[in-house]
């Protein structure tokens, strides 16, 4: 079951919070990634959404 986040319905300008989201990955214009939750507001039914953080790559070297 996956945890419960804090949305902001900007047209309602209230926060709320839900566990029934949909988690994206996009791709950021200078490389690298980053998770984005979007969910329903109960208030106005539109879809909102929150970044959640970067995506940890595996196997990716550091430049010393």
């Amino acid at each position: 079951m996956p945890e419960k986040l804090k949305f902001f319905d900007i047209k309602a300008k209230k926060p709320f919070y839900t566990d029934k989201y949909e988690v994206k990955i996009v791709e950021k214009k200078k490389g690298g990634k980053v998770k984005i939750a979007f969910a329903i507001s109960p208030y106005t039914g539109i879809r909102v959404a929150r970044i959640i953080g970067p995506v940890k790559e595996e196997g990716k070297k550091k430049k010393k």
